[in-house]
């Protein structure tokens, strides 16, 4: 802070200093307000209890670099009195006196911050004598702004013919925040003098004091200007007829609107006027938007739009949507979001979904974000369709708003419309819906698909079955998956018969439709499908069966066997994989099982290092390859030892996994050494 203050004084000016010393006061009293509430409230702060003349003798000698003790002390006093009459006036008093005596500019500012709060009538002399000193004038006019009565005002007023620059720039802008109506005579002519700067200021403060007389005045500024204070004649007129449009004087408003609107102003202070214009036409408020939806000027689409939904009801939308042929495409990509945001109206429906088939693309888009709020029955082959033949962003957006689409019938309607089409993609997108909107009343359509479809199409009728289907449409899907000829497709149906098996709540019972339909099949690619599910159910009691089909004549039964074990999602069959790692014929059979061996171990977080690290060794005994070294290494970090720092070193003379090792024998010694 001492810092901070040290900047600001050596800026050389008084004025900018007493300026910014309020401020890091302000920023203080923040830090503070804390305790000096809770002092005002309980009345125990040292300030509220020591008489203002002791506080007011430190203040007298206080400097901007002394920290907030005394002006703290100040408020608390103040505080703590402000309700008070009694305690005021005596508080004005002595802070009138003060500010009349020598002290500095420092205890002089705190004396009117106090008086912002207590001051009256009897205080304006002294701060009216300080308003043309650059040096005490801001402190004055903070104190001012806030005290009641037509004598703030007069010394404000008079104040404006003794002063000149900065200083009459601030009185300028205290009349305004004080919306003091007598100025505005005073300030109409500094509006209309030479200096830029003031005629600006003194601009926005007749907008801040909003009269009608203020009003004339701006009307009067607007016509005769031009540039920036153009612009701040026409910004602050919009105030002024803001404040008439919000006393129900909406004639006068609109005047005002159509003054700042027909002004040669920035592109912005027009729009601001646009906005006034419709909202103080009453019935003719329509008509003002359809002439600028009709007409040339582009900058005022866009807030002629934004203004629809507060002007128009959705009977009347007719002109509004014949409007939109004719609008660029960033215009009608904007009409077609705010008529998503009608409801039930057949009208905006036909013209949302015609927006969904623009050749446009951010018309196409803002479409489907609108067709999810308008959206009915009809909707679903438009977005189905568009699914199919979009990419990328589009088509995620129209497979999302086909899943949450919410009107009645909707599901009836992609029930139908998939029974129907013809086109694969269309299909497969319909399909898609019908699984994340879980349509179950679909399940028959689907398992056509799956019969009849196209490869691609029964692939995904497939994977839609997964979120419809029930444990009870278990052998029907299991007759599915041994009729499909093409490989995608049986996989994805080997995927959808173990999750549905996986939604049977009693995990002992989830695998008994698929054993007892191995045990009647004969077929070996059939039996090589049930083994597969049997290994994504992963129910231990299925494990004899395919440790059964490991012996299996059929070297697609085995495959199929090993396989399922690989997958298998515990660590039960772990000492099956490592057998067959050790003695398998099958080259990639011991590869597969070795890796999975190694990734079981890590499914048994808890276990005694010592036996985690025994199994490793009997894997690294069987690893031939780089690949399956750096798999075990990177699980002997998981089970920090002495044993598995061992292994772990044993390997630092293999350059083919040597960094591992280290990596690995170091991460283990870390552990190790916080035991």
């Amino acid at each position: 802070m001492t810092r901070i203050t040290k900047m600001v004084m050596s800026k050389g000016s008084s004025r900018v200093a007493g300026a910014a010393a309020m401020l890091l006061l302000f920023a203080a009293a923040f830090a503070g307000g804390t305790a000096w509430a809770a002092g005002a409230e309980d009345g125990t702060a040292a300030g509220s209890q020591e008489s203002l003349e002791a506080i007011l003798k430190d203040l007298a000698a206080y400097g901007f670099a002394e920290g907030v003790g005394a002006p703290m002390r100040l408020r608390a006093h103040v505080l703590a009195r402000q309700d008070d009459p009694r305690a005021r006036r005596e508080i004005e008093d002595k802070l009138v006196a003060f500010l009349r005596s020598g002290a500095t500019a420092g205890g002089k500012m705190e004396a009117c911050r106090s008086l912002r709060l207590v001051g009256s009538a009897a205080a304006v002399p002294a701060l009216e004598a300080m308003l043309a000193d650059p040096a005490t004038t801001d402190m004055a006019r903070y104190a001012l702004e806030h005290i009641p009565g037509d004598e703030a005002d007069r010394a404000l007023v008079a104040a404006l013919g003794k002063t000149s620059g900065d200083v009459r720039s601030g009185i300028v802008a205290s009349l305004g925040a004080r919306g003091t109506v007598a100025a505005v005579a005073p300030l109409a002519g500094l509006a209309g003098g030479k200096d830029a700067a003031l005629a600006r200021c003194a601009a926005r403060a007749l907008g801040a004091i909003g009269t009608s007389e203020a009003a004339a005045a701006l009307s009067a500024i607007l016509a005769k200007s031009k540039g920036a204070l153009a612009a701040e004649a026409a910004s602050s007129l919009l105030l002024c007829a803001d404040r008439a449009l919000g006393k129900g004087r909406k004639d006068a408003a609109a005047d005002l609107y159509f003054k700042a609107f027909a002004a040669r102003v920035p592109t912005a202070v027009r729009q601001a006027a646009f906005k006034g214009r419709v909202a103080a036409a009453g019935e003719g408020a329509q008509d003002i938007i359809l002439k600028a939806l009709a007409g040339k000027d582009v900058s005022l689409l866009g807030p002629a739009i934004a203004m629809v939904p507060s002007v128009f009801e959705a009977p009347e939308l007719g002109p509004v949507i014949g409007s939109m042929a004719k609008l660029p495409a960033d215009a009608r990509a904007q009409l077609v979001a705010v008529l998503g945001g009608y409801r039930d109206d057949g009208a905006v429906r036909a013209a949302v979904i015609d927006a969904v088939q623009s050749p446009i693309p951010p018309v196409r888009m803002e479409g489907l974000r609108a067709l999810e709020k308008v959206g009915d029955a009809s909707a679903v082959g438009i977005l189905a369709a568009r699914a199919a033949s979009a990419g990328g962003g589009e088509q995620a957006l129209a497979r999302e708003v086909l899943s949450k689409l919410a009107a009645p019938d909707v599901d009836r309607a992609v029930i139908e419309r998939l029974a129907a089409e013809k086109d694969d993609q269309v299909r497969a997108e319909l399909i898609r819906a019908v699984g994340s909107r879980r349509v179950s009343g679909a399940k028959p359509v689907l398992m056509e698909a799956v019969k009849s479809g196209s490869p691609a199409v029964r692939a995904r009728a497939a994977g839609a079955l997964k979120d419809i289907a029930s444990p009870v449409d278990i052998p029907e899907l299991l007759n599915l998956l041994l009729e499909m000829e093409d490989e995608t497709g049986r996989e994805e149906m080997r995927a959808t018969v173990a999750a549905v098996a996986m939604k049977i709540p009693r995990p002992a019972v989830r695998a008994n439709g698929v054993k007892a339909r191995l045990a009647a099949e004969t077929d070996a690619r059939n039996r090589s499908d049930l083994l597969s599910v049997l290994g994504k159910i992963g129910e231990d009691g299925s494990l004899t069966l395919l440790r059964g089909a490991l012996s299996d004549g059929d070297p697609s039964v085995v495959d199929a066997a090993v396989r399922a074990l690989i997958d298998w999602p515990t660590a039960t069959p772990r000492d099956d994989l490592y057998e067959i790692a050790r003695s398998s014929f099958a080259l990639n059979h011991r590869m597969l099982a070795l890796r999975a061996y190694i990734r079981m171990i890590g499914f048994e977080p808890h276990r005694a290092p010592q036996g985690a690290t025994a199994d490793l060794l009997k894997a690294l005994a069987l690893a031939p390859r780089p690949e399956e070294k750096k798999l075990v290494l990177g699980m002997l970090a998981r089970f920090p030892c002495v044993a598995s720092l061992k292994t772990a070193e044993s390997l630092l003379s293999d350059p083919t996994v040597a960094e591992e090792a280290k990596l690995a024998a170091d991460r283990i010694r870390g552990q190790i050494s916080t035991y």
